[in-house]
């Protein structure tokens, strides 16, 4: 009969595997909680599979756990800011900007005009409508541009925009099959690497609005305490498991 053969360092690996994960959600849950005030912002989360692999040996097989991030797509509070210039998608889709490495995608719609007289994102990034960089002609609008007061520039809630009747363009608002496989690159930007940009149907535009960011920040406070205190027992088994390594060694001189 065949003995049982036990690996004494099993709970070691899995303490240390179990430090990991937390590192892992650690970083997830405060970058979420520093852009609970950044508009348009979609949360990250986590969830957890286990996975078959070799790790006892040539025959040996154990279950590990893993991280799989996801984006969570719950649609933000708007907030009304009275902005002409401040547009919120409601539904699904994000807008088109133009960068120096490429087109680029958000949900932020606090927009501004440079000295182009082009419409931007606050970091000075074209925003596209039907495909190219829009500019705002103030010779378009009756009494000057556009001011708090008595704006021309409108946009209808499918996104065509227009001043004083005429028609500029519409926003291009595309989606996704997989949102989860975008890649956040900073400046509340997304890249599509290797996927394919589809028009979206189900939205609306609402102008003089912008989305707030969905994080819910006393879920990732309540989160981070959570963290904070399993990494603690984590610690602790980490150093009994070192203890008994140390007394089976010397029992073993």
């Amino acid at each position: 009969m065949r003995g049982i053969h036990i690996n004494p360092q099993l709970g070691l690996l899995e303490a240390l595997e179990a430090a990991q994960l937390l590192d892992r959600r650690l970083t997830v849950t405060t970058n979420n909680l520093a852009n609970v005030d950044t508009p348009g912002y979609k949360e990250d989360r986590l969830s957890f599979q286990e996975v078959l692999m070799k790790k006892i040996g040539p025959k040996g097989k154990r279950a590990f756990k893993e991280t799989v991030p996801y984006l969570n797509k719950e649609q933000g509070i708007l907030e009304h800011t009275q902005n002409p210039l401040h547009f919120a998608i409601v539904g699904e889709g994000f807008f088109k900007v133009q960068t120096p490495n490429g087109i680029a995608y958000t949900r932020a719609g606090n927009f501004t005009i440079d000295t182009q007289r082009r419409l931007v994102t606050p970091e000075g990034y074209p925003v596209l409508v039907n495909g190219t960089p829009l500019v705002v002609d103030p010779g378009m609008a009756r009494g000057g541009l556009i001011t708090m007061e008595d704006y021309r520039l409108q946009v209808s809630p499918d996104g065509v925009l227009s001043i004083d009747g005429t028609e500029l363009g519409r926003f291009d608002v595309v989606t996704f099959q997989d949102l989860n496989k975008l890649k956040k690159v900073g400046e509340n930007l997304y890249m599509a690497e290797g996927m394919e940009e589809m028009p979206s149907t189900n939205y609306e535009i609402r102008q003089g609005f912008i989305e707030k960011s969905n994080v819910n920040p006393i879920r990732e406070m309540v989160g981070l305490i959570e963290i904070q205190r399993t990494f603690q027992s984590v610690q602790k088994s980490i150093q009994g498991w070192d203890e008994a390594t140390e007394k089976l060694l010397g029992l073993n001189r």
